[in-house]
């Protein structure tokens, strides 16, 4: 289970970097500044069943309302 968060948070990231045209490692940065890495291992369970655009977005919209700028 532990190997699946990581793939799925990875994966994640590397969308996350094409859809804001970042570098995989810029987009880790802001979405861990962010606690956007805290609240996809929290959840997860429920977002691995949504769809990658759901979640994309979401995340985006939970670092915002953190403080992100994108």
């Amino acid at each position: 289970m532990v190997t699946d968060k990581i793939d799925y948070i990875v994966m994640l990231i590397a969308e996350f970097a094409k859809r804001y045209h970042l570098t995989p490692q810029q987009a880790y940065r802001y979405i861990a500044r962010y606690k956007g890495i805290e609240v996809c291992l929290e959840h997860y369970g429920i977002m691995h069943t949504l769809s990658l655009d759901d979640n994309l977005a979401s995340l985006a919209l939970f670092c915002q309302r953190n403080g992100g700028k994108l």
